[in-house]
């Protein structure tokens, strides 16, 4: 199987999650710049033309990065990375889904009013980039709080949740307004997830 990966949020959760699962993922780049997701052969793979997809050995694609790593994650299930009890599990999909929904949503939301790559998805609006912007600080100040003095996002382990969030705080600190700096619990916990080895992946 090959993953169709670029360097944005969602591909680099794929990658992280099979480098701390042990899973060897090739990977295919994809010269998303110059549009090469709308080449007839990609279209033809994936005409959602987005990224990531993974192709299996006998050409099935499966989309979106979430879909992807739950069937990595039904073929390998150690170590879990969605929780082995009920609240476990909740807890993570919970902090997960403030990570996408709430965090790189929001993010993305502001890149698409204030970077002129994304003009031409809809009109930009100073307006629209500082409703982001307050959106986004709502939701960082309570991931803030949830993380509290933990080393792991939703417990004693890692999970997809810090996946998620740390791919999404990449985003924020790229195309967003940033960290707040009077976040110290997120900025602590993404200075510490950065140390693992997957963080490069």
């Amino acid at each position: 199987m090959k993953l169709y990966s670029f360097a944005a949020p969602n591909p680099q959760k794929v990658r992280i999650y099979a480098a701390e699962k042990g899973i060897a993922l090739p990977c295919e780049e994809v010269a998303v710049l110059d549009n090469a997701l709308k080449s007839p052969e990609m279209l033809a793979k994936n005409p959602l033309a987005q990224v990531p997809f993974l192709e299996l050995d006998d050409g099935q694609i499966i989309r979106e990065s979430l879909a992807i790593i739950e069937y990595l994650e039904a073929l390998h299930p150690q170590p879990p990375m969605f929780g082995s009890t009920p609240l476990e599990r909740a807890r993570i999909q919970e902090l997960d889904r403030l990570a996408e929904l709430g965090i790189l949503m929001e993010a993305a939301n502001y890149a698409h009013h204030t970077f002129p790559f994304f003009a031409e998805l809809g009109p930009q609006s100073s307006e629209g980039a500082q409703m982001a912007s307050n959106l986004l600080a709502t939701k960082l100040a309570i991931m803030d709080m949830e993380i509290g003095d933990k080393t792991f996002v939703a417990g004693g382990r890692l999970s997809i949740a810090d996946i998620t969030l740390f791919c999404a705080l990449g985003f924020v600190t790229q195309y967003g307004p940033g960290i707040p700096a009077d976040l110290d619990n997120l900025s602590r916990w993404r200075a510490g997830f950065a140390k693992r080895p997957s963080a490069t992946a």
